[in-house]
């Protein structure tokens, strides 16, 4: 609806005529004087009194009377301003929980899990039987976790706890297994048959002497030969043990053995391992790359993925590194990363859309000015003002960044 200017001869009945004239036009007899503001015309007679008057031209607001076909538009309405509203992206496949909200639920499955897989470990470890109901619930609730939203999952594995029989490793590992399997297009099944397995899959750890097992520098050679010796062991403990599948063994007897014949304990090559005994294999390994140990620094992820990339076909079939990277993103979480504004960030979130723009924490301005509190920005956000890319990745120690506690400040 507008205000329109139009001619004498246009007025009609029903119309409402602004009282934008008050007299005649000049040289007229008669004079036209309007009642308030305007008025509405009723009458052929308003009509005639007011082309007596000598008026050309009135002005008719439409918006109280009706309207007449052509005129001049005077004012267009201006539109209602309505509260914008931010579209939501819709989840990625595979994704039935948003990332934030799916953070929260793996937090306290990861530390519920972690617990149970703890008790459970130095249960044995004292020569106690292992309780197989409390295992069954914690692979439930990964494998439930990682079909909400995997990515929740995985990025947790990037902070990393120290114990004594490597349960916190072996919860990551297990994470890192079910992404592949989810990857790989597993049933929920399945995954949770994975998931009990990998949990276990360091379970032979538990007969190695605690002083060789938490040694903080490298083993001496006879050390090492009994470090090795956890994956015979951790078959002997799932024999004991009873209603463990051939599958399920294969994962704590295999985990070590390479694509090439490098590994323990039997140098199986290729195909002669087990596809989950090759899942757990690169799981093991990238999680041990990404921790710090005494007598190494933790691998940044980006970089541990293109040493894990670098041996395919060599000590891992490529078809599970690539659906490893797949599982991870191109920059997992915990990568620091340098944007081409020269701001430094941690990635915070994965993008399985398009893994070249994840969402960032910004914890250093581009005048090297530190951010206690991570500036949270979505790198595939089409709306921003100023467009980011990852230009390059940093390595954490060389710039003394606690990756892990400002991923702990990002998660809540």
């Amino acid at each position: 609806m507008a205000k329109k200017k139009i001619n004498i001869n246009q007025l009609k009945v029903g119309m409402y005529m602004e009282a934008d004239v008050k007299e005649g036009a000049k040289g007229s007899k008669s004079n036209v004087k309007l009642l308030g503001k305007g008025v509405l015309i009723t009458s052929e007679n308003q009509i005639r009194r007011l082309k007596a008057a000598g008026l050309e031209n009135v002005t008719i607001d439409t918006a109280k009377g009706e309207d007449a076909a052509g005129g001049e538009v005077l004012n267009k309405p201006l539109a209602v301003p309505q509260e914008r509203k931010s579209k939501k992206k819709p989840l990625p496949p595979g994704r039935s929980v948003e990332y934030r909200e799916a953070l929260k639920m793996a937090k306290k499955t990861k530390a519920a899990v972690g617990s149970a897989l703890k008790g459970v470990m130095e249960n044995v470890a004292m020569g106690g039987s292992m309780d197989q109901g409390k295992l069954k619930v914690a692979g439930k609730l990964m494998t439930q976790a990682v079909f909400q939203n995997v990515d929740a999952m995985v990025g947790l594995t990037r902070i990393k706890e120290h114990d004594a029989y490597t349960a916190g490793h072996c919860v990551n590992v297990a994470t890192l297994v079910l992404a592949v399997a989810h990857a790989d297009g597993m049933d929920q099944s399945t995954c949770e048959m994975l998931a009990n397995a990998a949990l276990l899959h360091d379970i032979g750890k538990t007969k190695v002497p605690l002083e060789i097992l938490n040694k903080p520098g490298r083993f001496e050679p006879h050390e090492l030969a009994e470090m090795r010796k956890h994956t015979i062991y951790g078959e002997e403990i799932l024999v004991e043990m009873g209603g463990i599948t051939e599958e399920m063994m294969f994962i704590a007897t295999q985990h070590h053995e390479m694509w090439d014949g490098s590994g323990y304990p039997h140098k199986l090559t290729g195909q002669q391992i087990h596809r989950f005994g090759q899942m757990t294999a690169i799981a093991d390994v990238y999680d041990a790359l990404t921790a710090a140990r005494v007598y190494k620094p933790a691998l940044p992820p980006h970089f541990a993925l293109s040493r894990i990339y670098g041996n395919r076909d060599k000590e891992f079939s490529a078809d599970i590194v690539d659906l490893f990277i797949k599982s991870l993103g191109l920059y997992p979480v915990g990568s620091l990363i340098l944007l081409s504004t020269e701001e430094v960030a941690i990635v915070s979130e994965p993008n399985p859309l398009n893994t070249k723009k994840p969402k960032v924490g910004i914890i250093q301005t581009k005048y090297g000015k530190e951010r206690h509190v991570p500036v949270i920005i979505d790198l595939d956000d089409p709306h921003a003002q100023e467009p980011r890319d990852i230009v390059q990745v940093l390595d954490p120690a060389k710039y003394e960044i606690d990756i892990e506690a400002y991923l702990k400040r990002i998660a809540g």
